[in-house]
């Protein structure tokens, strides 16, 4: 069976990186994927899959076979914005092929692993038609970007696909990855009393307030212990605004706006706790809160979810980790584990309703919004084995 799929896939190797190449070409800002779903939905339907359509979300979800084990394979198809003050040594949409790599948005974060689900699809739905143990789901999400998890909680919980199994397309540089720190987002504010500027003594300054508040934040960060796996959490102040009559006034409100990366053991229980522990400390009526990100889909759906991402990681040992080892020596002839540093659509699947999630995509990790997105084509047929082979190793286990 191996030997039949590679050749098959090698065969293939020609449409992919045309394939590859397409995708990066066409434009697919977060909330503006209308046009790649759309591709992806008329590819998946000439590749001959099964069903092939968009949600109301917005993702593109295709799927083969009718087994019992339902995998879903997952590549978010949005991307980050290109900004002016980018250096770019090939045009980021132009899907320049040189030196047997190809440039631009979108070829490391993360259409490449769109690009080897769908050939993987056409080759398995060739070779097997619906003669195989598993239903296979391709999902091309949209909006992940801004939104991660969501578009795949949106799947699980309004359209009624909840897989046994997902493999996530982020950059792995062709290792397993098994988990991520999870994150969050918080304000606190505190509030005070305006008074003239000339008579400051009058008023209570709200930014004064929440000095304390900041500087505690900051020797926090420094405490926070290492963990296993998932290594140290992390808490930043990323912004901070006041507001006041004038600027010849005392401010009465400030507000900040918070970063916090969780590692293992740490979730929004105890974050929430080590923050009212600070803010009790100065004896603050200060308020912390979680905000929500809220966005409105290319079908035009409006949608609001938690800024809440939950840690979530697979030991080595997990059966469904040692399937994808197995598969990677097929392919490349060796396995490594390893962990994302950023956040990935496993915050809903496995953060959130506990399904067994890893990823496995070609390119490097931190080119990811950036100008030198590149990715090696060899890197990309590699993957696009894998994925042909893994789900009838997934199914021994």
């Amino acid at each position: 069976m191996k030997e039949i799929l590679f050749n098959a896939v090698e065969n293939e190797k020609e449409n992919l990186f045309e394939l590859i190449q397409r995708l990066v070409q066409i434009k697919s800002y977060s909330g503006e994927e209308k046009e790649i779903v759309e591709f992806i939905v008329s590819k998946m339907k000439e590749y001959g899959f099964d069903e092939a359509y968009h949600d109301s979300f917005g993702n593109a979800i295709g799927k083969i076979g009718n087994g019992p084990i339902k995998i879903l394979y997952d590549a978010h198809i949005d991307t980050v914005k290109v900004t002016e003050t980018e250096n770019w040594e090939h045009p980021p949409f132009a899907g320049v092929i040189e030196n047997g790599k190809l440039y631009g948005r979108g070829a490391v974060d993360e259409k490449p692993a769109m690009a080897g689900y769908l050939i993987a699809g056409k080759i398995l739905k060739k070779l097997y038609g619906n003669d195989f143990p598993f239903t296979l789901y391709v999902v091309g999400s949209a909006y992940e970007e801004d939104a991660d998890g969501y578009p795949l909680y949106h799947i699980i919980k309004n359209e009624g696909i909840k897989p046994d199994f997902v493999l996530l397309g982020e950059p792995t540089d062709l290792k397993i990855y098994r988990g991520q720190r999870g994150r969050m987002e918080l304000k606190i504010t505190t509030t005070g009393k305006s008074a003239h500027g000339a008579h400051n003594q009058k008023g209570i300054n709200a930014i004064y307030k929440m000095m304390p508040i900041v500087a505690d934040i900051e020797k926090l960060d420094k405490k926070l212990k290492p963990k296993p796996t998932l290594g140290k959490g992390s808490i930043t102040v990323s912004n901070i605004m006041s507001k006041a009559p004038s600027m010849c006034s005392v401010s009465d409100f400030c507000q900040i706006h918070i970063d916090r990366r969780m590692t293992v053991g740490e979730d929004k229980k105890s974050v929430i706790k080590e923050l009212k522990e600070i803010i009790r400390k100065h004896k603050s009526d200060a308020k912390i809160s979680i905000p929500s990100v809220e966005g409105k889909c290319w079908t035009g759906l409006d949608f609001s979810t938690l800024a809440y991402y939950p840690t979530w990681f697979f030991d080595e040992r997990h059966p469904y980790v040692e399937a994808a080892m197995k598969t990677s020596k097929s392919v490349i002839g060796k396995a490594k584990c390893g962990t994302w540093s950023f956040s990935t659509n496993g915050v809903a699947t496995a953060g959130q309703f506990g399904i067994p999630t890893i990823g496995f995509a070609p390119g490097k990790e931190e080119l990811a919004h950036s100008s030198k997105e590149e990715i090696v084509l060899n890197d990309l047929l590699k993957a696009t084995k894998f994925y042909s082979l893994f789900p009838f190793e997934l199914i021994k286990k």
